[in-house]
């Protein structure tokens, strides 16, 4: 590959990063915007749907793939995704909506940053697992029911997905040299779930 291509390959990646990290960031402003809890994470789901039907780079639908993906595509991906939170989650913060959502985002965001980084690790795997079933399942057979139910469990048990809490933290203004920390822990956490269920799907049967 030439610099050109390389170039252009680059941004294509950026740019559709950003947009997921936009779509996840939509998916936590619907989640708090819903009273009962499972109607939100139902919910959730649009953005992860948007995501796998439009072809959009999320980290945590693509670290699973590391090897095909690439290491620079993977840290492309995950610095685009933080780059859409952010002006997502800033730009509702900037409406009369956002005032709403703030005393929301910041209880999920301090039940998060005060919890063990052994826990926030533990729970961030748990998430990868699900985030890996759901874009791999939508993969093989297409339908939308394996990507809405991965969503609706790791939210209904509180399990760490590194780009969402990128949207809760920025609506909630908790950024932070330890947020940070704690964002770099889930990204982690995430990335060893989706290489569990990677080598359980694929090596252990044998199919690469």
């Amino acid at each position: 590959m030439d610099s050109k291509e390389l170039v252009r390959e680059s941004y294509e990646v950026f740019v559709k990063a950003v947009l997921a990290g936009m779509m996840i960031c939509f998916g936590c402003i619907v989640f708090m915007s819903c009273s009962e809890k499972i109607v939100g994470a139902t919910l959730f789901s649009f953005g992860l749907l948007t995501i796998v039907c439009r072809g959009l780079w999320l980290y945590t639908g693509k670290i699973g793939y590391l090897r095909q993906v690439g290491l620079r595509n993977i840290l492309l991906t995950i610095v685009g995704n933080l780059v859409g939170s952010i002006i997502l989650g800033s730009a509702i913060n900037a409406t009369r909506y956002g005032e709403g959502l703030l005393i929301k985002a910041q209880a999920l965001s301090d039940a998060k940053l005060d919890d063990s980084l052994i826990s926030i690790f533990i729970l961030s795997i748990a998430c990868g697992v699900m985030m890996y079933l759901a874009v791999d399942s939508y993969r093989k057979c297409k339908s939308w029911l394996f990507v809405i139910l991965p969503v609706v469990i790791f939210i209904m048990c509180g399990f760490e997905h590194s780009i969402a809490n990128m949207g809760y933290f920025t609506i909630a203004g908790a950024w932070s040299m330890k947020a940070a920390l704690y964002i770099l822990v889930m990204a982690v956490g995430n990335g060893v779930g989706s290489a569990i269920m990677n080598v359980v799907t694929y090596k252990v049967r044998g199919d690469v």
